[in-house]
């Protein structure tokens, strides 16, 4: 049976085709680059820290 985890929401920023967030857990600037301009433009995505491998759901809000 697949345990239900919540995960922790973070903030994040997009520039470029590069979004950048910060991790809760060791406070590591991190950084997901995308190809694929669709895959950019959601609002949500996992992101897992490079340094302790933690995952949180990154959110960026969409520009107005």
């Amino acid at each position: 049976m697949a345990k239900s985890s919540a995960r922790e929401t973070v903030i994040g920023t997009r520039s470029g085709q590069v979004i950048t967030f910060t991790c809760p857990a060791c406070s590591k600037e991190n950084t997901i680059v995308f190809s694929m301009p669709k895959a950019f433009y959601k609002e949500s995505r996992d992101g897992r820290c490079s340094r302790c491998k933690k995952i949180v759901t990154v959110v960026t809000p969409g520009q107005e």
